[in-house]
């Protein structure tokens, strides 16, 4: 037998509540007179790696879309000729391309100092799987030694990013004290360290999870994660004390106490890059003083509404990730023409 679509809505709890174009338009930031764009927000995006050059780009594409005043994207600087084209308003934090734990803590400097006068953190999108990746991680969450990084797959247990090195004081990120979007390679890397919530202060961080990455998170079957989606998404935000989006069918965002859930499930986000706008724009909603769980339901409604609008051209199967920043701010720019007075 078939399961229709509406047999398919999830079963919310008191409290909980539909992510609708009511919940969220009184949250769309309203810029004040004389706003600037440090004063809106600036966000540090660390994403992208050679294989991924394009995850970077949707990212910042989302976040600039979604009103950062500022995209700074740290990125290696053999990647930034093929990426300004496609970000000119884009300002870099130029990585250097080492694998070296001396390099690693340099990137990680330059990543800490940039995000001091920024406003939010975004961090993983197409960053890759590599031991320049695990190295950098390592380095940003204070975990690793002095001597070299072991990326995953490596064989010895001493370096940087390698699964059960703990922090040796407050992790750089963390200190800065400004929310932080862990995604994809993230959020993989994340999963690998022992004890991994311990890395997160309570209310530190958004994840936003597929449901790959969510098994990976919390050590159990794809199964389990799809057989009742709410209740895993607010059983994971409970467990981490963050908030944690769950993007599957009717995406699901929560912070433990209280879960929302999009009213629209578009087949049309079942495309390669979809989540790297999608975090880029949580990353450009925190900037301008969103809290967590408002800029996570605010990008979850608007990017559902951008895949309708995008539909109407292209179709279900058409809609390609590059499409919905725009869309994107189309639909920003309904929201921002109803109720609330949310100003900077």
């Amino acid at each position: 037998m078939t399961t229709s679509v509406d047999q398919q809505r999830p079963q919310l709890r008191p409290g909980d509540a539909v992510i609708d174009r009511a919940l969220v338009a009184p949250l769309v930031p309203r810029r004040t007179f004389g706003a600037h764009k440090w004063g809106v927000g600036g966000v540090v995006i660390v994403a992208g790696a050679p294989s991924f050059i394009g995850a970077a780009v949707l990212c910042a594409q989302g976040a600039g879309r979604a009103g950062a005043g500022v995209t700074n994207l740290a990125v290696p600087r053999g990647l930034v000729p093929a990426i300004v084209p496609a970000v000119p308003e884009a300002a870099y934090v130029l990585l250097s391309e080492t694998e070296s734990t001396a390099g690693a803590r340099r990137a990680a400097e330059m990543i800490v100092d940039k995000l001091a006068k920024s406003a939010a953190l975004v961090i993983g999108p197409g960053l890759g799987e590599d031991e320049s990746a695990a190295g950098l991680l390592g380095a940003l969450f204070g975990i690793g030694s002095a001597s070299r990084p072991i990326g995953f797959g490596g064989s010895d247990g001493g370096g940087a990013g390698s699964a059960g090195t703990k922090p040796a004081g407050v992790a750089p990120v963390i200190a800065a004290g400004k929310p932080i979007v862990l995604d994809a390679d993230g959020l993989n890397w994340l999963a690998k360290q022992d004890d991994w919530n311990s890395l997160l202060p309570r209310g530190t961080a958004v994840l936003t999870p597929h449901v790959g990455e969510m098994t990976r998170l919390l050590g159990i079957e794809a199964d389990e994660v799809t057989r009742d989606p709410v209740e895993t998404v607010r059983e994971a935000a409970r467990r981490c004390g963050q908030v944690v989006v769950l993007k599957y069918g009717y995406t699901a965002v929560s912070d433990g106490e209280r879960t929302l859930v999009a009213e629209d499930a578009p087949g049309s986000l079942a495309t390669a890059g979809a989540g790297d706008v999608f975090a880029g724009a949580i990353g450009g909603l925190l900037a301008q003083g969103l809290d967590p769980l408002d800029a996570a339901a605010v990008a979850i409604y608007t990017g559902g509404r951008a895949a309708r609008r995008v539909e109407q051209r292209f179709g279900t199967l058409g809609l390609v990730a590059g499409d919905l920043p725009l869309g994107f701010a189309e639909e920003l720019a309904l929201l921002e023409q109803e109720g609330g007075s949310r100003g900077r």
